[in-house]
This record gives C-alpha cells, sequence and structure tokens, in this order.
C-alpha cells in the first residue's frame, strides 16, 4: 500500500467515526490541531452598521479559517482538528429593521463540510451570545441559549446527540476518551454565586459517568472556558474541578476563552496532577494551534504554531 492510500484509507476511517459516534480507532499515534476562538462572522455587513463596525476586528474570521483548514491538518500530517467553542461570534443578531437573524451556525456548517478532515466541536459563549445594538453600544445576553443550542444540534454532525458528547480511540495498548463539554453559559447574576467554568447538573452527571466507564482509560478534556490558577485554593466551589480532580486518569484539558497561550498544572488525587493548555485564538492568528499527539504511553503537546513539543504527559 503506497503512502497516499495509506493516508485516505485513514482519513476514511475517521470520517466513519464522526458520522457514528463514539467508535474505537485502532492506530499507534493519533494526532489532532487545537484551535479556538474562530470568532467567524458570515454576512458581517446585513446587520445593523453600528454593530457590525463594533466587530470589525473580527472581519477575517472566516477567511482565517478557510486557510487554516485548507493547509495545516495536511502540513502537520494531522489526523482530525479540534475547536474549543467561540468558533462564530454571535447565535444571532439585530439587522438594519431591528429584526433578529440567525444564520451563522447553519453558516457554519457549511464552511466546516468543505474541511477534507474530521473536525470536532464544544461551544464558547459567542456561540449562544444574542447581540442587540441599544444606546449607542453593543449589547449581549445568552437568553436564547436553548434555542442556539438546537440550531448548533440540528446543523453539525458531531453535535446530532447534543452539544456535549465523547469519542473514543485506541492508540497501541491505551484508551483515551476524548470528552468534549459544553461550559458555554456564564452569564448569570451576583446573587447565583455560580463558579465559572459552569456545567450544570446533568451535564456534571454524565461526565461523571464518562470518567467511570472503564477502569483502563485516559480522558482529555474539551471545553472553552478554562480553569483560573485560584481554583484549587481555599474557598473555590467549582464543582467541575470537583468533579475531574478526583479523577486520576484524567491528564490533559484544551481550552480557549482568554484568546492566549498558557499552560497551567492542577493537582489531582494519588498524588497525580491535571494539565491544563490554553490557546491563543485563531481569529488573531492563524499561528495559534497547537498540535496534539497521542501515542501509547504519553501526550504531546506542541508550541503554539509549531510542530516542536513544549509538553510531554507521561500517562504510565
Amino acid at each position: 500500500m503506497n503512502k497516499l492510500q495509506f493516508k485516505l484509507n485513514r482519513l476514511a476511517f475517521l470520517l466513519f467515526l464522526l458520522i457514528n459516534g463514539t467508535v474505537l480507532a485502532q492506530t499507534d499515534t493519533l494526532s489532532f490541531l487545537h484551535i479556538t476562538d474562530l470568532h467567524v462572522i458570515f454576512n458581517q455587513d446585513i446587520y445593523q452598521q453600528d454593530l457590525a463596525q463594533s466587530r470589525n476586528h473580527y472581519r477575517q474570521g472566516e477567511v482565517s479559517l478557510r486557510r487554516f483548514l485548507q493547509t495545516m491538518p495536511k502540513k502537520t500530517h494531522s489526523d482530525m482538528v479540534i475547536a474549543t467553542g467561540d468558533l462564530v461570534d454571535f447565535f444571532e443578531a439585530e439587522m438594519m429593521d431591528g429584526s433578529m437573524l440567525d444564520i451563522q451556525a447553519e453558516q457554519f456548517s457549511h464552511l466546516i463540510s468543505d474541511a477534507h478532515i474530521p473536525v470536532f466541536l464544544t461551544l464558547g459563549n459567542h456561540d449562544i451570545f444574542t447581540f442587540n445594538w441599544q444606546n449607542s453600544k453593543l449589547t449581549h445576553n445568552q437568553n436564547f441559549s436553548g434555542r442556539s443550542r438546537a440550531a448548533w444540534t440540528r446543523n453539525l454532525s458531531c453535535f446530532k446527540n447534543g452539544t456535549y458528547y465523547s469519542q473514543v480511540f485506541q492508540v497501541g495498548q491505551t484508551t483515551y476518551r476524548l470528552i468534549f463539554l459544553d461550559d458555554s453559559f456564564y452569564q448569570f447574576l451576583p446573587e447565583d454565586k455560580a463558579e465559572i467554568p459552569y456545567l450544570d447538573k446533568s451535564q456534571l452527571y454524565w461526565l461523571n459517568a464518562q470518567l467511570h466507564e472503564s477502569d483502563d482509560d485516559i480522558e482529555i478534556i474539551l471545553m472553552h472556558i478554562p480553569f483560573k490558577e485560584t481554583v484549587n485554593q481555599q474557598g473555590s466551589s467549582n464543582e467541575l474541578y470537583s468533579v475531574l480532580s478526583k479523577n486520576p486518569s484524567t491528564k490533559l484539558i484544551l481550552a480557549g476563552h482568554y484568546h492566549k497561550n498558557a499552560i497551567t498544572d492542577f493537582p489531582s488525587v494519588e498524588g497525580k496532577k491535571m494539565v491544563q493548555v490554553q490557546t491563543g485564538a485563531l481569529v488573531q492568528s492563524t499561528e495559534n494551534w497547537r498540535r496534539i499527539r497521542l501515542v501509547e504511553n504519553q501526550i504531546m503537546v506542541s508550541f503554539p504554531g509549531k510542530t516542536e513539543n513544549e509538553l510531554v504527559i507521561p500517562i504510565k
């Protein structure tokens, strides 16, 4: 079998994974690119003029994402792409006549369908935003998060069973479970005392079940809003952190949101640790990506925009 045929067969198998959900893929190395904060805006000029102009700093989001998908997966020999939220700049926004238009999720699905590689996604806070222009300024809310999530589920195949899900891959003798969370909601009232990143109870229970699905797998968490460095300090009571830190096989968290590159270690049980890796915003630079390679005994995380390793996480 020549190299081209091997790559085509591998791609076909991974596409099968994308279409059919959680299945085991046997390989000795699984390589994917992590990107985040794409902030794509489709048909920007059809929205309320002042609102549209206020988002001009993200005008190149669509071009940047298309360029990235056309070049970097092939250049880095990656099997798939994972984008952790703020896929678009808003779910819906005000038009010239004051009405609302909610085409962004559908348009994003068309863009992703042009990619020649599987793309897995999580939602970010912008993906459920409604934008208005009021009193000469941009206002936003997440009051229609149910409707926005329904649109993402309807239009994107990775969300076909909901906006949080998992995928399992067999790499040599190691089973990796990639868990995609939806921590996109964050607009709480002060009296709610909710700690961000936030998952509702049903998703927390599902996550806990996923973490205990097998005694032998290694978990990688994909989410949009990362933990702050103070999350493990006295007085903090973040429910998501509490669930993850009690699970010693959770080795890596990939996130975005703050538009910066960062690596933070958090302690977990049995003297182990989980590593949180943040990647800068793709909309700000097409060099804001990391290559993640999973092999049987370790996880390798590249420097931003490079294939050389910044971090190696042993899993045994």
